[in-house]
């Protein structure tokens, strides 16, 4: 009897033992869970927290370089370049690298805003504008539009426009392809028209100027993803009738070969640019002493 009662006080010690050992593991592994879905809930889970003071710092800096004038006191000086290339220094269209890396330099030091086209026509429509504007264009489309202008320009990061005759790409390796033009405008640069067959609209009929309006912003759009809405006219040549026709047309504004700083009295259609030829800084500075 006494080993029966002996044996049977053994097992229950046993399963005692055996019941407490469980109750302990078990609340241990679901504070280890806890544990665990709480470090989750710091480190993984949780919204991280944003300094919007340092996005609205940024905007409060952007916009400390911007002023609200009359309308018709806005002044931008459009810089109308047309090849970088060291080519032929008799070509006064040609501007060498060197010199182009000079000149985006110091407007970049200069404490200069770059502007778009979009960012002009908004200045002429509403007064605000940069207290230090400038806008740089280039004129039909060269290949080293790409291989030395927009090097430069990510380089500052600083951006342009590019007026391109859209019947001369993808045909050579002298003038901007479709792939080109894509990357250029994935990197922030306008792509707009400079036609598409560079003729003068004060020589062709009225159906003429329409066609070779649409059919670049069309080639722009197929090719490139461009919602073309501004226009270079070929050689700078335009009348009242283009101006009619360009307006039909939906083009928002046009530049010209006209020399002068653009201002909104000169009117949408009709925007005066600084044509750029090789020039010594000092020269170069000079077109900005109003400013």
């Amino acid at each position: 009897m006494k080993k029966i009662i002996s044996v049977l006080i053994s097992v229950i010690i046993i399963v005692l033992i055996a019941f407490g050992g469980y109750k302990y593991f078990n609340k241990n592994s679901e504070l280890t869970n806890l544990n665990d879905t709480q470090n989750e809930e710091i480190n993984g889970n949780e919204e991280p927290i944003i300094d919007e003071s340092e996005n609205d710092n940024k905007d409060k800096i952007n916009e400390e370089d911007y002023v609200t004038l009359n309308i018709e006191d806005v002044k931008v000086p459009i810089l109308m370049y047309h090849s970088i290339s060291d080519a032929d220094p008799n070509n006064s269209l040609l501007v060498p690298p060197d010199m182009f890396r000079e000149q985006v330099k110091y407007l970049k030091e200069s404490g200069f805003t770059p502007m778009l086209l979009d960012d002009v026509v908004e200045a002429f429509s509403t007064g605000h504008v940069p207290k230090k504007p400038v806008a740089i264009t280039f004129d039909d489309g060269y290949s080293d539009n790409y291989t030395e202008a927009y090097k430069i320009l990510k380089e500052y990061d600083v951006k342009a426009t590019f007026f391109i005759i859209t019947n001369n790409t993808d045909q050579d390796g002298y003038y901007l392809n479709s792939e080109q033009l894509k990357e250029m405008k994935s990197g922030g640069m306008g792509i707009e028209s400079h036609t598409s067959r560079h003729l003068e609209f004060t020589n062709i009929s009225r159906e003429d100027k329409k066609a070779i309006i649409k059919e670049a912003v069309d080639t722009l759009n197929e090719k490139v993803g461009v919602d073309s809405k501004y226009l270079c006219y070929p050689v700078g040549r335009y009348d009242d009738e283009t101006i009619e026709v360009a307006r039909e047309m939906g083009v928002e504004a046009a530049v010209t070969t006209e020399g002068g700083i653009a201002t909104a009295n000169d009117g949408l259609h009709s925007l005066k640019r600084v044509r750029m030829s090789p020039m010594n800084i000092e020269a170069f500075k000079s077109i900005f002493s109003d400013f």
